[in-house]
């Protein structure tokens, strides 16, 4: 499969390992951190042109809006939360037309029904349990927060990293039950995102997805990349 696609400025595709996959007729979730600027405009656009030629059988689109609110630390956890469910709203007002153009099935999920959904406190507490007794899971969770903790003290030395650190852990407990295992128990087959999976990720994959749900939760990593002004241009 050819797996790049342009819509005029920018081209998508999900890197060179899913050449060798066979995506037609899988199921698949487009997960969308609220606030990035790859899930806005011409990026958004190519992947929705990227998720269409790709032969998806079924895309759920997971607004991961109230997620956000563990980063919203300097408001009250109620107004942290409204701040996150008004950026949800916005974003998908904002890109209802491109999400239009999908021809692939699709729905969008918001944040709160995953949260809501039966299974994920099961899911929750072996995340919980294996953060307190399993060290290898513990570092790499630990590890996926220094990164951020690092991000934040580079824009502001006086950042108040225990404060920091608390936000990230409880956003890191809370995301990634729902993204491994539970969407793989629902059986999707790939999570589609614009960015490697993370430490933390990668290890709730490793414990909870690849033996318990073989072939289930597989990651696709969005690229992007600027059209060159005077490639592929219609003949004269």
């Amino acid at each position: 499969m050819d797996n790049y696609v342009i819509d005029g400025r920018t081209k998508a595709n999900f890197g060179e390992a899913a050449k060798s996959l066979t995506l037609a007729g899988t199921r698949a979730v487009l997960l969308v951190s609220v606030g990035q600027r790859y899930h806005e405009g011409d990026k958004l656009r190519a992947t929705v042109e990227l998720v269409n030629r790709s032969g998806f059988r079924e895309l759920t689109i997971a607004v991961a809006d109230t997620l956000q609110r563990s980063n919203y630390l300097d408001v009250s956890p109620a107004d942290a939360y409204a701040r996150a469910l008004h950026q949800g709203d916005e974003w998908i007002e904002r890109n209802e037309k491109i999400l239009g153009e999908l021809t692939v099935p699709n729905q969008v999920l918001r944040w709160d029904e995953a949260l809501n959904d039966p299974s994920y406190g099961e899911f929750r507490q072996r995340i919980e349990d294996t953060y307190a007794h399993n060290p290898q899971y513990k570092s790499a969770v630990d590890a996926t927060i220094a990164k951020f903790i690092d991000r934040l003290t580079s824009r502001d030395p006086d950042a108040e990293t225990e404060q920091a650190f608390k936000g990230c852990l409880e956003y890191l407990i809370e995301e990634c039950p729902i993204i491994m295992p539970m969407w793989a128990h629902q059986g999707y087959d790939y999570i589609i995102y614009p960015q490697p999976m993370t430490a933390a990720m990668a290890e709730t994959q490793r414990i909870f997805v690849t033996d318990e749900y073989p072939g289930k939760g597989g990651w696709l990593s969005l690229r992007f990349k600027k059209r060159a002004a005077t490639s592929e241009q219609p003949a004269a």
